[in-house]
């Protein structure tokens, strides 16, 4: 049977939200606070900007963020691919 969504409060930049989702609460408050984090972080660096432009500067860093994993997962593969190749290449060779 499923797991019923829990709601969760967090703080996200100074706003309490209250976030629906499914299994482990402290998993969606580390998440909120990540997120958190990196809007302040943002903020810090950026002067006299509305929480509309943090929010979206922040959207484009955690994007950055995924697309550089999903591009050293991919890499990763290929090399995993590569590398059984190689091995079945060299058993064949031995039998």
């Amino acid at each position: 049977m499923d797991e019923p969504k829990k709601s969760i409060v967090v703080d996200i930049f100074g706003t309490e939200y209250v976030v629906r989702g499914e299994g482990d609460g402290s998993y969606i408050k580390e998440v909120a606070a990540y997120v958190d984090s990196k809007m302040r972080s943002i903020s810090a660096t950026t002067s006299n900007v509305s929480s509309l432009k943090v929010a979206i500067l922040t959207a484009l860093n955690l994007s950055d963020e995924v697309f550089k994993f999903k591009a050293e997962a991919a890499k990763k593969q290929e090399n995993d691919e590569t590398a059984d190749d190689l091995i079945k290449q060299m058993e064949k060779e031995n039998l």
